[in-house]
């Protein structure tokens, strides 16, 4: 028995249609699936996790993803549009969650392998929030406790930019305990595995290809050794920005708007 056993550890993941990069980007297909139904798949992959939801905005655009859950298993919620953190915490309190799994719907290939090093080390170190470094973009994760969630709304009550929600906890590191750990090197890769671009699409329908007509189990150490053996396909998105980590004049902003007054 480990010691998180007793808790109701959730996943809860991002999604709203709107997009400016890539318009309507969670109803794009990889392979048979949309691409926030190809995420819900994986994320249901996940060990000592209790509770799946899907939180979108009450936008009556957003309603559309109602029909786009994967399975019966995955609660659907509707909340604040601009708001994330907002969002999140109705969730936690609507669903009693403990601990959550932040994911957003542009990660198709998150990982059980990731989590659970991640969790236990969150448990272990009694930490408010935990992530792993120099994973490939778009398969980290984000271990954050409810009491540390609420504790950080209380400060901002308009969470402005809390689209990007870490932000709101590696700025106070007075206030929360973070815990970065270094991940086992099988599970560190530079390759570039988030939907934000058309060249991202073309990658993930090449790799969900490679998969599917070899009845691979999608796991990352399987989808790193295609990538690995494959560099000319891994190529084909690597040259594409991060917002959050190329544009300096949005993280100028970032680290500025979510700290906490002293």
């Amino acid at each position: 028995m480990n010691d998180y056993e007793d808790k109701n550890i959730a996943t809860i993941i991002a999604c709203r249609l709107k997009s400016t990069r890539l318009p309507r980007k969670a109803l794009l297909k990889i392979g048979d699936l949309t691409s926030v139904e190809y995420c819900i798949k994986n994320t249901l992959r996940f060990n000592n996790v209790k509770t799946t939801v899907l939180a979108t905005s009450t936008i009556n655009e957003d309603a559309e993803l109602a029909n786009y859950i994967y399975s019966p298993e995955v609660n659907f919620f509707q909340g604040e549009p601009e708001d994330v953190m907002q969002r999140y915490v109705d969730v936690v309190n609507k669903f009693n969650i403990d601990v959550f799994v932040r994911v957003t719907a542009d990660m198709p290939f998150v990982s059980d392998e990731i989590l659970q090093v991640l969790l236990k080390s969150h448990f272990d170190t009694k930490a408010d929030y935990t992530i792993g470094i120099k994973a490939a973009i778009g398969t980290n994760l984000e271990i954050i406790s409810s009491e540390a969630l609420r504790k950080a709304k209380s400060f901002f009550p308009n969470a402005d930019y809390s689209e990007y929600m870490s932000f709101y906890f590696t700025n106070n590191p007075s206030h929360f305990k973070l815990n970065r750990i270094e991940l086992p090197p099988n599970l560190v890769r530079e390759y570039r595995l988030t939907l934000d671009y058309e060249e991202d699409l073309i990658l993930f329908n090449i790799i969900d290809e490679h998969l599917t007509k070899n009845n691979i189990e999608p796991t990352l150490g399987n989808l790193f050794h295609f990538l690995d053996a494959n560099p000319e396909i891994a190529k084909i998105n690597q040259s594409l920005i991060v917002k959050y980590k190329d544009d300096k004049t949005l993280i100028d902003t970032l680290n500025r708007v979510t700290k906490i007054p002293v």
